[in-house]
């Protein structure tokens, strides 16, 4: 009995971070998934080539596409602008 408790509490330490790691990843995926399904409904995604906007510039941007009809939820909004502006946001000047 000792042993199975001892065994399962290993697994629970290493299963732990690898499930953040794994929540980290479908976040980020879904951001790209997101920007991939809803922006190409209209256009295709070469508008992101060379595009460097500051967070609250994709605000606008996205807003102004759902208030043209894209269908994006709030959590998803918030999903898309994460990705678009870790992705595709303003570079640090250097």
């Amino acid at each position: 009995m000792r042993i199975e408790v001892a065994a399962i509490a290993a697994v629970l330490a290493v299963a732990s971070p690898l499930r953040s790691l794994t929540v980290a990843a479908q976040s980020k995926d879904r951001g790209r998934e997101l920007v991939e399904d809803v922006c190409t409904y209209c256009h295709n995604l070469d508008r992101l080539r060379g595009k460097e906007l500051t967070r609250d510039e994709w605000r606008g941007m996205i807003k102004g596409m759902i208030s043209e009809g894209a269908p994006v939820t709030d959590e998803e909004f918030s999903i898309i602008l994460n990705y678009l502006a870790k992705n595709y946001g303003k570079k640090a000047a250097r």
